[in-house]
């Protein structure tokens, strides 16, 4: 029993995921909305809820009960289109979300794609009030925590202007509200409430606030001061409430009358901010008094006292607490956080005002805020000078420290010097010069440091051998005084001797030379060096100035114990360390490291010597004169002219090149066992067989073979084996430059053979080996045969694998790898017909069935109006039948399901509701989609309303309506989706009986989207076209929607002007506001003219305006002087006699003889006025325009005449 008990278990687990994995690949699925009603901290009654879908106008579309056993709903969705998914519960019960709006599409929403819409129960609702002591009004602002009884926050909010809070959602259980505010203070902060059903109302005077912060500030010359305190004393009589303690409050009775006697709180301003806060301070009068408790420093304050009233908030005090006059101390030190300098003298802006004592401190009395100059002078110190800034709120000075200590030497001479010192890590240098009165002495002031000092001596002084002892001093001045630094001149002789081998003849004691060369303090040459030749093997230099040297012989083909001896000349006598000899130099040139053993030729008895050559030069020394035969071992492989031996007379060194490298691979493997591989190269193709070494590594076998390889030779290894596997099935060797062994071993495991088998034995069952951490390999697949057995294999056994057997109806245990088998079982399946009171079988009939483990199908019934829901596992099941206008006896049902068990269940359908079949076309009586109609009812039958969305081919249906009712079908042309501006007809009334109706078509007729605007130009003449440019501007924009110039007439020339008609761009049909207006490029200095606009908004398809330009020329320029018009007229009379002879000479005469008549009349009269000219013989207009060109050129000229 326990082993079907755990079958059974596993059959479970297994089946709710593969359930949940096909639910959305049914043939027969119907889209719709589908999801969860979900509590997770404790039960409920899910049957109590209800989901309803609304269109967005808020009428319900249909809705549906929760499965009682797992909260599960589905409700279908016919139309696609706007809707709202809301969750329906009892009064109090709180969820989340509320609401879910969907736009159902068909493919890309939530409810298409079957995803799961769940609505989370969140609880019930807290509400309280946070009131203020003694007021009747509630506190503001103040910032409530909803706490668990474990002190988990759950919510918070602040409290509103009536000190109402709330809470919502909140489950069933025990909490504890919290009340918190940054300057307030409560009674009572916190209290235990419990929730049970519905909202909770705490009780009154629960949560009372009880004071509140008052804050003050002090400061001295505008800057924060905290060393001071302060005293709160409250009214005479009141029973104030402050959240201070008493406890240490200084003793300082009041002097007020009208306040108590005795202090009720002490605070100290912030040093930092200067400010001070009273906490918890309730309603009512108080009086703040400052105090000092330092009384090592005066102060002065102001004002002495301050009264204050706390009303329903936290308060500032209006003025601020201002200090005056302090004393200030400071120290002298020898270093920082050093020892003090006592008796220095301390002077403030050139006057000495103190001096310090012991410990090095100072005190500077009656102090008044403000900027100052400190000097310090003391014996043997220096000081640099220091600028304050003093202020109250830090009293005190800044540290004054040394910045030099004396230093004091002597250069022995009679003659002056000058002494260079320099810091360490410093390229400064100080010089000073020694006075040859005081015996060559010589002082200064340095800070703290290492330094180095030496004698400033010219070329000509030390040409002459002038040197002084020692070259340089190191000295470390650490906080005092330096004396004692001398130097003086001294010569000495430095002498030694070198040692040769018996057997090195000439080449020792008669070719080598000594070189003596001075080294600076650092013990670096200094480029000047002596030589000495050997005499019977000693050397000897004479006339050395003291100081540093380093004695050395070179090298050469000879070997020393040391071939340099450093030496400090500081005697007249100096004696130098023998040199030695101990060999001869003998060297190698290795193409690699190799172990080399060499011995003495034709030397009987002679040892042998062992030398490991590096890469590259080697150098070393052998003991006796002569040849040497040598022999090399190691992994690598010589030719045939390698050197055989080297002899120290050799001038060039010995040259050693290694043709082919060892190359070490290996097998690591489980099983010992014979490993061979086939090995290609250049020359050909062979089986090598590994050869165990004896060791383990990482707990395997290792087998391995040396291949030499010259470098960049190519071998290809393939191991070969009947049973094992390898890892990597081949390898490719390169050959390098050095020994090595090759990074990747080949790894050979046993391979893995899987043999299983279902129990009990099960035919075609699909049996699925997964390799889990290696994606990169495709499972393996085996079906069984009629034995239920199937083989894997062999396989790599160091991967993880896992086996997963599957047949339709049937769910399967993990795979025991002990017995090698899959425990199968048959699962049970319900079979639901529907059918109408006919008894016919009933198509697309919505059944949703949900069970245990989330378990939840929806599918809708075929032709045949059956459904089968099989591979289920024993469980009670939850079936609900839907289809629009259906009722179904029952409408669910509970199923109880047992073990392999086929249950058959039969509802039927009763049609309570009929459809409206139409379709939507537009005015050339193309479909017109995406189009929502409605049809709604009276009030005598509750104004039901219904809507469906017109398809890509234009049809619509209407589902739901009821029968004897009149329904008013319209296309809906208001809302934010609306594509349809009006329809034709508006509506049509038709009367639903017992069945659908058909071909309610419609024509609907899109909005306007676009306005044509317009525009006719008209300018006084044809020439001023060609000067204007139109701009079209939306209102409150700087940038022109268009703009364009206005093209002059094809007749320019023509008298005739009917204007430029301007069409624009289609601009939005927006409601917005839009202005047109024109421009010109005629000079205003010319002309007198007004530029029209027009304003109109974007409300109607079309819009036309007239637009006029009146350009005046400007009348300065009108008015012709008589010269001017004298030109005019004389260029007209010579036109015209030039072109018109005859005609000019038949008007002469007219002309000769009005002259004469009008000549005899002005001698007739005498008035004045018949003397001025009349110029209204010419049309001046005609005078203008041809007089523009003319004055444009002159105009310059004309004004200056004027």
């Amino acid at each position: 029993m326990s082993r079907f008990s755990s079958v059974m278990q596993l059959v479970l687990v297994v089946l709710g995921c593969s359930l949940l994995a096909c639910q959305q690949a049914g043939a027969n699925e119907v889209f719709g909305c589908g999801g969860f009603i979900k509590n997770a901290n404790s039960d409920l009654d899910f049957s109590k809820v209800e989901v309803g879908l609304y269109n967005p106008q808020g009428s319900l579309k249909i809705k549906t009960d929760c499965s009682p056993s797992n909260g599960y709903y589905f409700i279908p969705l016919y139309d696609k289109g706007d809707y709202v998914l809301k969750v329906i519960p009892p009064p109090g019960w709180s969820f989340e979300p509320e609401q879910v709006p969907v736009k159902f599409d068909g493919a890309t929403d939530v409810c298409s794609q079957g995803k799961d819409v769940n609505f989370i129960f969140k609880g019930f609702g807290i509400t309280g009030k946070v009131e203020i002591l003694g007021h009747d009004v509630g506190a503001k602002g103040v910032q409530v925590e909803l706490r668990s009884e474990s002190n988990t926050k759950i919510g918070q909010t602040f409290t509103d202007s009536n000190g109402i809070f709330s809470f919502t959602p909140i489950k069933s259980g025990r909490y504890v509200i919290k009340v918190k505010h940054d300057k307030w203070h409560f009674v009572k902060s916190e209290i235990s409430v419990t929730v049970t059903t519905g909202n909770t109302e705490i009780a009154a005077k629960s949560l009372v606030v009880s004071g509140f912060d008052v804050e003050g500030r002090v400061h001295s010359d505008g800057q924060p001061f905290g060393n001071v305190g302060f005293l709160l004393y409250p009214e005479k009589g009141a029973e104030a409430m402050l959240k201070c303690s008493s406890d240490n409050v200084p003793a300082v009775t009041g002097t007020d009358p009208k306040f108590s006697s005795s202090p009720r709180c002490y605070v100290e301003a912030n040093k930092a901010t200067g400010t001070f806060t009273f906490a918890g301070v309730s309603s009512g009068k108080y009086r703040v008094v400052p105090l000092f408790n330092n009384k090592a420093i005066k102060f002065h304050i102001r004002p002495e006292a301050m009264e204050f009233q706390v009303g329903r908030d936290g308060m500032r005090l209006a003025e601020s607490f201002e200090v005056t006059g302090f004393s200030v101390s400071g120290k002298v030190l020898q270093a920082a956080d050093g020892p003090g300098v006592r008796n220095a003298k301390v002077k403030l802006n050139g006057k000495e005002v103190a001096t310090t004592g012991s410990d090095g401190k100072y005190t500077l009395d009656n102090i008044q805020a403000g900027t100052y100059t400190i000097q310090v002078t003391a014996d043997d110190l220096q000081f640099k000078d220091h600028i304050v800034k003093i202020s109250l709120s830090n009293p005190a000075l800044p540290d004054v420290v040394v910045s030099g200590f004396k230093v004091c030497g002597q250069v022995i001479s009679k003659k002056s010097y000058r002494v260079a010192i320099t810091k360490k890590d410093s390229p400064a240098t100080v010089e000073v010069s020694t006075n040859p009165n005081a015996a060559g002495e010589w002082c200064t002031f340095l800070e703290s440091g290492h330094y180095t000092v030496r004698v400033v001596t010219s070329e000509e002084e030390h040409a002459a051998g002038i040197q002084f002892f020692p070259l340089a001093q190191s000295i470390h001045v650490d906080r005092s005084p330096q004396s004692g630094i001398i130097f003086s001149q001294l010569r000495a002789t430095v002498s030694g001797e070198v040692r040769c081998l018996p057997d090195a003849g000439s080449a020792c004691l008669k070719d080598v030379s000594v070189t003596l060369t001075s080294l600076d303090s650092n013990g670096n040459p200094t480029g000047q060096a002596l030589n000495a030749e050997l005499q019977n093997g000693k050397y000897s230099f004479a006339n050395v100035l003291p100081g540093s040297y380093e004695v050395s012989v070179p090298k050469g083909k000879l070997c020393w114990q040391s071939n340099t001896v450093k030496v400090n000349v500081k005697t007249a006598q100096e004696t130098v360390p023998t040199l030695v000899q101990n060999g001869y130099v003998v060297s190698i040139v290795s193409s690699h490291a190799v172990k080399m053993t060499y011995q003495q030729k034709d030397i009987e008895g002679a040892k042998s010597e062992e030398m490991l050559l590096t890469s590259g030069m080697n150098t070393f020394c052998v003991s006796k004169a002569g040849s040497y035969e040598i022999s090399l071992s190691g992994c690598h492989r010589y030719g045939v002219d390698v050197p055989q031996s080297f002899a120290t007379s050799d001038v060039a060194p010995v040259s050693i090149s290694a043709l082919s490298h060892r190359h070490t691979v290996k097998i690591l493997a489980d099983e010992k066992h014979t490993y061979k591989t086939q090995v290609t190269s250049k020359s050909g193709t062979e089986m090598i067989e590994f050869k165990s070494s004896g060791q383990r590594f990482e707990g395997a076998n290792v087998y391995q073979h040396d291949f030499f390889l010259e470098q960049g030779e190519r071998i290809t290894l393939v191991p070969v084996s009947d049973i094992m596997l390898f890892s990597p099935t081949s390898l490719e060797v390169v050959g390098a430059s050095d020994c090595t062994e090759v990074p990747t071993k080949i790894v050979a495991r046993k391979g893995l053979l899987i043999n299983g088998k279902t129990n009990p034995p099960i035919k075609d069952a699909k049996i699925t080996l997964l390799f889990p951490s290696n994606a990169e390999l495709s499972p393996l697949v085996a079906l069984t045969n009629d034995q239920g057995e199937f083989r894997f294999g062999p396989i790599d056994s160091s991967l993880k694998v896992e086996l997963s057997a599957e047949k339709e109806s049937y769910v399967f245990s993990t795979f025991d790898k002990a017995t090698n088998t899959f425990s199968g079982h048959k699962l049970c399946e319900i079979i639901v017909t529907v059918k109408d009171d006919s008894g016919n079988r009933l198509p697309g009939v919505l059944l949703s069935l949900s069970g245990a483990e989330s378990y939840r199908k929806n599918l809708v019934t075929g032709e045949d109006g059956t459904i089968k829901f099989h591979s289920l596992s024993p469980s009670e099941y939850y079936l609900r039948a839907m289809m629009k206008e259906y009722e179904f006896k029952p409408n669910s049902k509970l199923i109880q399901v047992k073990d392999g068990a086929t249950v058959n269940e039969e509802l039927q359908g009763t049609r309570t509701a009929f459809s409206i079949f139409g379709s939507i076309t537009s005015l050339n009586g193309e479909p017109f989609p995406k189009v929502t109609v409605e049809a709604v009812t009276d009030e005598k039958c509750s104004n039901h309303l219904e809507e469906s969305t017109s398809e890509a081919n234009g049809q619509y249906r209407i589902r739901g309506l009821h029968p004897g009712c009149q329904y008013r079908v319209r296309v809906r042309t208001d809302g934010p989706s609306s594509n349809v501006d009006r329809s034709i007809p508006k509506e049509k009334v038709i009367n639903v009986e017992k069945g659908d109706v058909r071909d309610v078509n419609m024509i609907a007729i899109s909005p306007i989207a676009f306005v044509d605007v317009t525009i006719r130009v008209l300018a006084s003449e044809n020439d001023f076209y060609k000067s204007l440019k139109i701009f079209l501007y939306k209102k409150g924009s700087d940038s022109p929607v268009h703009s364009q110039r206005i093209e002059s007439p094809l007749n320019p020339k023509s008298k005739v002007n009917p204007g430029i008609m301007v069409f624009f761009p289609r601009i939005p049909f927006d409601a917005k506001t839009y202005h047109i207006e024109l421009t010109s490029t005629l000079s205003d200095k010319n002309y007198k003219y007004s530029l029209p606009t027009v304003e109109f908004t974007a409300n109607s398809s079309s819009f036309f305006a007239e637009m006029h330009f009146r350009p005046e020329l400007r009348a300065a320029e009108a008015d012709l002087n008589q010269n001017s018009l004298s030109a005019i007229v004389l260029i007209l009379l010579v036109g015209f006699i030039f072109f018109k002879q005859d005609l000019a000479l038949e008007l002469l005469g007219i002309v000769s003889n009005k002259l004469g008549g009008l000549i005899g009349d002005l001698v007739s009269k005498s008035r004045p006025k018949e003397q001025r000219y009349e110029p209204e013989a010419f049309d001046e207009k005609e005078i203008e325009k041809l007089a523009s060109s003319i004055n444009a050129i002159k105009k310059k000229k004309v004004k200056k005449a004027n």
